[in-house]
């Protein structure tokens, strides 16, 4: 992703992609019935498939001073602006929750946030969806280093290999629960991989007749698969399944948005220009909408949706912060990751 928005000769099907993860994003958080399939099917692979397309969309780039400001503007800057943001909800809940907390509780989310995200005795994370970002931009910068060399590419195979098998065990005995560790772990090889898929030229950018096949065969598969994988014991078992499902629903998803290809809306492309928006804003304003909820109606226990009520409520968040992409899109792009926009 470079530093300037462009709004016009874009590949719809990708904003379509972008449009459609990030909802299932905000889905996966919204909270809903434990144990609910859909849900929990969602959660597996929504991340993975948004660092996919990210990875897709990633130019190839050498490191150097030149790709450290691109960062600094495209990642670290809304970074920390969207932990800024967050920093008075924290504190009002805070207050509310913890009415005799000490001074040195209000500077943990603070340190936390320069400890990407981390959370230890001394520290907590603040806006934690936030990891995403932390992640992408050590993924970048890996990326951006292993292309000055010959060897880089094995070495990105290594990394992918070892961070899958690590997420993997993990999930089984659950000795890390670190959220910026594990999220990058789940998702690193799947940034890559989306990355090499667009310079090997592995995924066809343009609609083709066998996409109605493919997204079927890929999204039914995967829930076949996530089927079996809810019993599974062992973490061959897991492990294979987890790839299995993953990968079946990106193919499947990414078929889907090509069907839609030639299905152009000016807010799709909006949503899609504003994922970062969306992404650290959304969980401010579930937890304040939920919390508002259980004041008005004196509701003590954790609030929980079934599921029509939940697929409503995700994609009204998702139209609420659509005005704000707007805003931020004419008059500070730098909160989307941009420098700039423009108009081609």
């Amino acid at each position: 992703m470079g530093n300037t928005i462009i709004i016009t000769n874009r590949l719809i099907w990708i904003d379509w992609a972008k449009a459609l993860a990030i909802t299932l994003v905000v889905f996966g958080h919204t909270p809903i019935e434990k144990g609910n399939f859909l849900q929990n099917y969602i959660v597996v692979f929504h991340m993975p498939l948004f660092f996919f397309i990210s990875g897709f969309l990633t130019k190839e780039e050498f490191f150097s001073k030149i790709t450290l400001k691109k960062y600094w503007n495209t990642l670290i800057i809304p970074y920390f602006c969207y932990n800024i943001i967050f920093y008075p909800y924290w504190v009002v809940r805070h207050s509310i929750d913890y009415p005799y907390a000490g001074w040195y509780d209000y500077i943990k989310p603070i340190i936390g946030t320069f400890m990407l995200q981390h959370k230890t005795a001394y520290y907590e994370s603040l806006n934690g969806v936030t990891w995403f970002i932390v992640s992408l931009l050590i993924m970048k910068i890996i990326l951006a280093i292993c292309n000055k060399y010959k060897k880089g590419g094995l070495f990105i195979i290594l990394l992918s290999i070892c961070t899958t098998c690590f997420y993997i065990v993990n999930e089984a005995f659950r000795f890390v629960t670190d959220l910026p560790f594990v999220g990058f772990t789940k998702c690193c090889a799947f940034f890559y991989l989306g990355f090499y898929c667009k310079q090997k030229n592995y995924i066809y950018t343009d609609y083709q007749k066998k996409d109605i096949f493919i997204c079927l065969l890929g999204i039914i598969s995967s829930i076949y698969f996530f089927s079996i994988f809810r019993n599974g014991t062992s973490i061959v078992e897991y492990g294979i399944l987890y790839w299995l499902i993953c990968l079946s629903a990106i193919w499947g998803i990414l078929s889907l948005c090509k069907l839609l290809n030639k299905v152009h809306f000016t807010a799709i492309d909006n949503i899609s220009i504003g994922t970062i928006v969306i992404m650290g804003l959304h969980r401010m304003f579930i937890g304040a909408t939920n919390y508002g909820i259980s004041m008005l109606f004196g509701i003590q226990r954790e609030i929980v949706y079934p599921l029509i009520t939940a697929i409503l409520i995700a994609l009204f968040f998702v139209a609420l912060e659509y005005p704000i992409i707007i805003f931020f899109k004419n008059n500070f792009p730098f909160m989307l990751g941009k420098n700039r926009i423009q108009k081609c």
